[in-house]
């Protein structure tokens, strides 16, 4: 399994995200379904459909609780964060590096 794309279709795939189903206008996956996409499972409360959430900064504790990422093999990781109005790809990172990078690039554009 897995996707194997570009970083800029893992953005688009993000922006879809972030812009709960919309594109240039058009509705391409219904809201309900990112809705429940992002909605913690019966059985672990940070994971939706495929993507994590960060309840409580469960995963990590510079991003705000309500930002949801993919996780892919090789430290690949698309980071939604509306708040910071932020889609970030990030492509063979150290995980111990993401949590850090994530709090310089927060203060950044805030």
């Amino acid at each position: 399994g897995g996707m194997f794309i570009s970083a800029r279709d893992h953005a688009r795939l993000g922006l879809l995200v972030a812009r709960h189903g919309h594109w240039n206008g058009r509705q391409l996956l219904a809201e309900s379904w990112i809705d429940q996409m992002l909605a913690p499972s019966p059985t672990n409360d940070t994971y939706g459909f495929l993507w994590w959430l960060n309840c409580g900064g469960a995963k990590y504790k510079s991003a705000p609780s309500t930002a949801v990422f993919a996780l892919g093999a090789g430290g690949n990781i698309i980071y939604v964060d509306r708040e910071n109005d932020l889609v970030v790809v990030m492509r063979w990172i150290d995980g111990t590096a993401v949590d850090g990078f994530l709090g310089r690039l927060i203060e950044a554009v805030a």
